[in-house]
């Protein structure tokens, strides 16, 4: 430019066959040959290192070489350029200079391009941040209106369960009472039933289980004496089975279970009627623990009737002397059953 031209002389005359970029490298070789033997000077001046002498040899020719590389390539430069070779080197530092500043202005405009487009960023970082916190609290209010809404309906339901339930369990109560009052109504049917039947004079031995402690002709069994068979017939070992004890001992006894609690009205023994009426002679008759008689005179039919509130759950035919047990029946008549310790009016 003209100011550098008034300023350090005019140097359109040169005619150089070097390019820009050639004549840089070539200072900047100057300026490293420099740099490095200015080093390598400094280090010869500090105190000698034991080193073998070969290699301060080869230390000390390395510098000479590169003392006479600088001294050559400062020749080149002043044979080429002459006494315009320091206003060369200010013009490349001129223009080194401005290439800094241009750069310095590009990175300030670089570095104002990324505060723009970091404040930028931020803007819409903070409208997205804005957006979705927006969002949050429409999606929580949703939320909430949708429990809301759920709960109520829940409620709703509940309540209305809870009605027909309690509708169920009033239906479910009135039908029980009505079938519990059925249910008493034929549970006091019964009883009068129950109680009718017990109160009534019936036979209450027949087919009950019996006992004896010994069988004639092991045939003639103890339930022979319930059985409802005493007929008029002779056949004692067909149409009309007898009981029969198997010895004519004391002691030996007929047993009849009634299988409850019975009050005693009368017992009729029918004795043998083939023959032999007198074998059962001495035979006394209990209502537990109640004598109601003996057999002391022979004939066909004994009645013994029980006096006032004798009850009894079996009914003991004991032999009170050496002689046999032998009968064709024995009936028993009573009402019952009852409870043990239960009052009776009849």
């Amino acid at each position: 430019s003209s100011g550098i031209n008034a300023e350090y002389g005019d140097f359109s005359h040169l005619q150089l066959s070097l390019t820009s970029s050639e004549m840089k490298v070539m200072l900047l070789q100057i300026t490293l040959l420099s740099w490095f033997t200015n080093v390598l000077c400094a280090q010869s001046d500090v105190a000698p290192d034991p080193a073998p002498t070969s290699l301060r040899d080869e230390v000390a020719a390395l510098k000479e070489q590169l003392r006479e590389e600088s001294l050559n390539l400062r020749e080149e430069m002043n044979s080429l350029f002459g006494d315009n070779l320091s206003n060369l080197l200010l013009l490349q530092v001129i223009d080194l200079i401005k290439e800094v500043k241009d750069m310095q202005g590009l990175s300030q405009v670089q570095g104002q391009k990324i505060e723009d487009m970091e404040s930028k960023l931020a803007e819409k970082i903070e409208g997205m941040e804005s957006k979705l916190v927006e969002g949050f609290k429409e999606l929580e209010t949703t939320q909430a209106e949708i429990n809301k809404k759920r709960e109520s309906k829940l409620i709703e339901t509940i309540e209305e369960m809870e009605s027909r339930l309690v509708d169920n369990i009033e239906v479910a109560e009135s039908k029980l009472s009505n079938d519990m009052r059925q249910v008493g109504s034929k549970v006091a049917k019964v009883d009068n039933k129950i109680e009718v039947r017990r109160s009534e004079l019936r036979l209450i031995s027949q087919q009950k289980l019996t006992w004896q402690n010994s069988t004639y002709g092991g045939k003639l069994f103890s339930e022979y004496a319930v059985d409802g068979v005493y007929t008029g017939s002779g056949d004692i070992w067909g149409l009309n089975p007898i009981q029969h004890m198997g010895g004519n001992q004391r002691n030996f006894m007929l047993i009849i279970d009634l299988g409850g609690f019975f009050k005693i009205h009368m017992v009729k023994v029918w004795n043998r009627a083939d023959c032999c009426q007198s074998q059962s002679l001495g035979v006394m008759v209990y209502a537990d623990e109640e004598l109601l008689g003996s057999l002391n005179e022979a004939k066909l039919l004994y009645d013994f009737k029980a006096n006032d509130h004798v009850y009894a759950r079996k009914i003991y035919l004991k032999q009170g002397i050496p002689n046999w047990l032998n009968l064709r029946e024995v009936q028993v008549f009573g009402t019952g059953p009852y409870g043990e310790g239960e009052e009776i009016d009849t």
